[in-house]
């Protein structure tokens, strides 16, 4: 029987606590030549592992031969191997899950490396914190030819964790990944399987469903190596090259969210805020729905949220916590290039026109169009950087808040209450 989640808590004893179990998952297809590092990678760590299951997904390139020459003694009735037709990562890891015995869940890529010390530090938050998933940082590499020595590119986009709850950045944008997650049993069991219908962005949209349910504790320690390559992607039936991930993440990315409108509620987002007058946290709320809708080139959404939010306390301008949300709009990953063209921007221009509220929000997204005209202008693209140069002059670039931080400000941590929707 697994641990229900929260109730470890009670077998603290002084200093000393119970240590959970744990089960690592590599589902793999086609990667044999990195599968024997990943494997070794997880032999090797500070903290035993309980279980490590590799699930071939219809592997055709000698995967079950690494796997048996990665078996040594050590880990005899650790290691487990199993083989099933290619139905893709997903439908790999529901099945891996079913043969998981551990009150922890490692999923693990077959071509990353887990540092020595991941599976300790991650399961040392779990053993004596109430958080549901932990998780840290990684380091990008790539390999010189035949497997020689690694060079380190830094870790990507990583937001300032400083102000803000991990679920806040984490709906802006996917910042961890699941070889720097550990996560209890109970949590999945709660939340139900991952979607195969999803080509990408499958870890992204469990870790939304996670961590919209349960508390996320995030260490800046780096966890695992990512290795970075030019192989294929996806499922056999929906192969895709390097070149082709972001239009296929942002595809996946704009599905996720366009299923989870209907169902988290905007009082959740309202809950990523504090305020003693109740309607600005729910402004927040809109401002911040609209945020993340819009970091996925959703604008239909994300000016029905700008809408709603110029309708609330319509004659009160911003607070600089609320135009800090609206300014990160137009940050997202995806680019912004639709906002600025005729029908979108006439839309969101629009919005000056209703409110002193909507007008804030007009010159806030102006703002964070600067360093988007910047950008193109680096990149000489002069039709966008026109574009989007003629939307500032429009709508203003230079916001005032007009309200104090103390009427509104944005938690760090929330309330248990809030993931009960």
């Amino acid at each position: 029987m697994f641990l229900c989640f929260g109730l470890h808590a009670i077998f603290h004893l002084g200093n000393v606590s119970l240590q959970g179990s744990i089960s690592a998952i590599i589902p793999t297809f086609n990667r044999s030549r990195y599968l024997g590092e990943a494997i070794a990678a997880l032999a090797d760590q500070t903290r035993a592992l309980d279980q490590i299951i590799i699930w071939d997904d219809g592997s055709t390139d000698g995967t079950a031969e690494v796997v048996q020459q990665a078996s040594t003694a050590d880990l005899n009735g650790v290691l487990q191997y199993f083989r099933a037709e290619n139905q893709g990562k997903s439908a790999a890891l529901n099945a891996a899950m079913k043969h998981a015995r551990g009150e922890y869940i490692w999923i693990c890529d077959d071509d990353d490396v887990a540092c020595p010390d991941a599976a300790e530090k991650l399961a040392h938050i779990l053993d004596t914190d109430d958080a549901g998933i932990a998780a840290g940082a990684h380091v990008r590499f790539h390999a010189g030819t035949g497997g020689g020595e690694k060079t380190f590119t830094g870790t990507g986009y990583w937001p300032d964790l400083s102000a803000g709850s991990v679920i806040r950045h984490l709906l802006e944008d996917i910042f961890f990944f699941q070889n720097a997650s550990l996560v209890r049993r109970s949590c999945y069991d709660a939340v139900g399987p991952f979607r195969e219908d999803l080509s990408r962005s499958i870890d992204y949209e469990m870790f939304v469903r996670l961590g919209t349910r349960f508390p996320i504790k995030v260490i800046n320690d780096i966890l695992f190596l990512q290795r970075k390559h030019n192989g294929v992607r996806g499922p056999s039936a929906q192969r895709h090259t390097a070149d082709q991930s972001d239009a296929v993440w942002l595809d996946s990315d704009r599905k996720i969210f366009s299923d989870l409108r209907d169902r988290l509620p905007v009082s959740f987002y309202a809950a990523l805020f504090k305020s003693s007058a109740k309607d600005l946290a729910l402004r927040a709320g809109y401002l911040q729905r609209g945020c993340v809708y819009a970091r996925r080139c959703d604008w239909g959404f994300a000016i029905e949220d700008f809408k709603a939010a110029a309708g609330i306390s319509p004659s009160e301008g911003l607070s600089e916590t609320e135009v800090g949300i609206v300014i990160r709009a137009m940050a997202g990953k995806h680019g912004s290039a639709m906002a600025y063209c005729p029908p979108v921007q006439n839309q969101l221009l629009a919005l000056a026109r209703e409110s002193p509220a909507g007008k804030a929000i007009v010159k806030a997204l102006g703002r964070g169009s600067v360093w988007r005209a910047r950008d193109a202008l680096n990149r000489r693209n002069y039709m966008q950087f026109l574009r989007i140069a003629g939307f500032c002059a429009r709508a203003g670039f230079r916001p005032r808040p007009a309200l104090q931080n103390a009427a509104l400000s944005e938690t760090n941590y929330l309330k248990t209450e809030a993931y009960n929707w």
